[in-house]
């Protein structure tokens, strides 16, 4: 039976991303809730660590405008369909896949969140928990895990469909295809992945798919190796031995961690079969299951479990309500999730992903070393009649039907390379849109698009926050050429900014304030003169630029820190009290409220607007302000379990 490949809605309780924060990402990324010590490490693993490293995400824009708020709303899916699978992957989100339903049993192999609620866990922001995530570029939720990639339909010489999925990634410079479609003979679902570097120098590259899994009193995890290399919020990385003790059982974990096999070790439990073809697999207590298969060049596997504390469970509800308790299997290029490897220029690279679901009909409730090559068995049993290749035939083949449209960055690089006869070598299967907007940001690549054409329309325009920004020595060299106004030299500081020469910054910022004064060149030169040390200086272009732009959250929020920052307590309270009621609710606002009567040492009313308990929607991952704040306000009193976020 041929497969189908359609267009539908999925209605779920949703929390919208919202439009992106309109101030630039200048600052350093926040640090990750934990970090590996390279200490005893194989030389390529610590290596791989410390090469090619991301301190800024800029040039995405934040997204933080989300809420706690859930109201039905409809999920954009494409469909792949046959007599055996379905599979529904979400377009405007990362081209996630969402569900994954075996029809034989009924089952879903990935987990469904019920819900649909951003929360702090990407590399901007907003991240969502359920089905399988596409990582690229660097360590961490990619830029678009909740943003639209292109989307287009082709036609396999057998007849079947196959999905294809791309965009360009920003901060590494990389095209990603994802082509994915199901098997005719067998449930399976293939997905080829096709990673660019089209421009001549090297960058860091990064993959890791994650795949989330409902979590049951019995879920079981096995892959091909007897040691891993172990994470945990504490920092510590170990060398240890998966059986004892026995690692496999989420449900048993007593923290947060991560567990990446070493599929390299000598006399690891793997067939010859699994030599070339690297696994992991998720299994309930009766043998069901899901398995993961890819590849040789996707070597990583590791497992992550968000453990039995307060914490941990308080995550699970926060993403995906009460039913949200799952754990993830993933595969990477790298052995753990730390490593960023060098990727030529000019330079492709593919592999082949295949999920397939499993019945293991042998024990495996024994012994790791007895019960991992029974569940091998039945993972290379379960791929062997499985064919991709269709894929291969299409790899190259342009769209036939488009299903989605992207960001325009992969079209204005290329043209930009163009016209400053630099090479930009594309992949012949995508096309980019170089009037493309996003439901997010329609007119995100227009200013670009006009100076490309040589014209900027800032001249006469409004004081709007601009709609997006660049980087990069071409971007640069493109603003200094076009007429100097206040948004080129304004684009110019920001780029200079997020690059770390703090007094370039400030000269274009100061260069655009003399042309027209806008509260964004304002909050630059602020947040340079901080990062100076002149922080009173620094504090009065922020209150300028928010006296230009009245209630912006996102300012009001730093100007807030930098006061706090110099001990000027009464004044951030003050700050608080000028806004607006419906600002002065936000979680952000409140907390900054709390941080002002604490620091004036008012713990009386500082606990009172905690006891109001309000939830901040954009709280990181790894932050523990709700429990440090409630423990200055009362020092005798445990912290109340809707505040505690502590992983350990």
């Amino acid at each position: 039976m041929t497969a189908t490949l359609t267009l539908e809605s999925v209605t779920l309780p949703s929390a919208p991303v919202g439009v992106p924060n309109p101030l630039p990402a200048v600052a350093a990324m926040p640090e990750a809730p934990y970090e590996a010590s390279t200490e005893n490490l194989p030389a390529e693993i610590a290596a791989n660590i410390a090469y090619g490293r991301v301190t800024s995400i800029h040039p995405y824009l934040l997204q933080d405008g989300y809420s706690r708020e859930l109201a039905p709303a409809p999920m954009r899916v494409a469909v792949l369909e046959n007599h055996l699978m379905r599979a529904e992957f979400a377009l405007d989100l990362g081209g996630r896949l969402i569900r994954l339903l075996d029809k034989a049993t009924g089952r879903d192999l990935v987990y469904r969140n019920a819900v649909f609620q951003p929360a702090n866990l990407g590399l901007r922001n907003a991240w969502f928990s359920g089905g399988a995530e596409w990582n690229i570029g660097m360590r961490g939720h990619w830029p678009l895990t909740s943003a639209p990639l292109y989307a287009a339909e082709l036609t396999a010489p057998d007849g079947e469909p196959v999905l294809r999925m791309w965009e360009y990634e920003r901060k590494r410079g990389l095209i990603v295809q994802i082509d994915a479609t199901l098997d005719a003979n067998v449930a399976a679902l293939h997905v080829q992945v096709r990673v660019r570097n089209p421009h001549p120098t090297e960058t860091g590259m990064y993959w890791w798919t994650n795949i989330a899994v409902a979590q049951t009193a019995g879920s079981r995890v096995f892959a091909p190796a007897t040691h891993a290399y172990q994470t945990q919020y504490d920092g510590s990385l170990g060398y240890v031995d998966v059986a004892a003790p026995d690692i496999s059982r989420p449900a048993s974990a007593e923290a947060a961690a991560d567990w990446f096999f070493d599929l390299s070790e000598p006399g690891a439990l793997r067939s010859d079969e699994a030599q070339r073809m690297p696994w992991i697999a998720a299994l309930e207590p009766d043998g069901s299951g899901l398995g993961h298969t890819s590849t040789s060049l996707l070597k990583g596997r590791k497992l992550f479990v968000w453990g039995d504390t307060t914490g941990g469970r308080h995550w699970c509800d926060w993403l995906g309500g009460e039913t949200g308790a799952y754990f993830e299997i993933q595969g990477g290029l790298a052995t753990t999730q730390y490593e960023h490897l060098p990727m030529p220029g000019g330079a492709t690279w593919e592999w082949r992903e295949t999920f397939v679901p499993l019945q293991v009909d042998g024990d495996i409730d024994g012994e790791w070393g007895s019960a991992a090559p029974v569940v091998e068995a039945a993972v290379v049993a379960a791929s062997s009649g499985a064919d991709g290749s269709r894929l291969d035939a299409v790899a190259d083949v342009a769209p036939d039907r488009m299903l989605n449209t992207g960001a325009p960055w992969g079209a204005l690089e290329a043209e930009l390379a163009a016209r400053f006869g630099a090479t930009f070598e594309g992949l012949p299967g995508v096309r980019f849109d170089r009037d493309a907007g996003t439901y997010q940001k329609a007119d995100e690549g227009a200013y670009w698009v006009g100076l490309l054409d040589g014209s900027d329309s800032s001249v006469d325009g409004a004081l709007g926050s601009p709609a997006s920004y660049v980087e990069g020595e071409h971007w640069e060299r493109l603003l200094a050429e076009a007429p100097a106004t206040w948004l080129t030299h304004y684009h110019r500081g920001v780029i200079a900014h997020a690059g770390g020469d703090l007094a370039r910054a400030s000269s274009h910022y100061e260069a655009s304030l003399r042309q027209r004064r806008s509260p964004w060149a304002l909050r630059g030169l602020g947040l340079v003169r901080i990062t100076e040390r002149d922080v009173d200086a620094g504090i009065t272009h922020l209150a300028d630029a928010l006296s230009q732009a009245p209630g912006m959250v996102p300012l009001v929020l730093e100007l807030g820190a930098a006061l706090l920052a110099a001990e000027r307590a009464d004044e951030a309270s003050a700050l608080v009290a000028s806004l607006s009621s419906d600002a002065r609710d936000l979680g952000r606002v409140r907390v900054l409220a709390i941080r002002a009567a604490l620091a004036a040492g008012d713990r009386e009313a500082a606990g009172r607007l905690l006891e109001e308990r309000f939830e901040v929607p954009d709280i990181r991952e790894g932050e523990l302000s709700m429990s440090a704040l409630w423990r200055e306000a009362f020092p005798d009193r445990p912290v109340p379990e809707w505040y505690d976020f502590s992983m350990s």
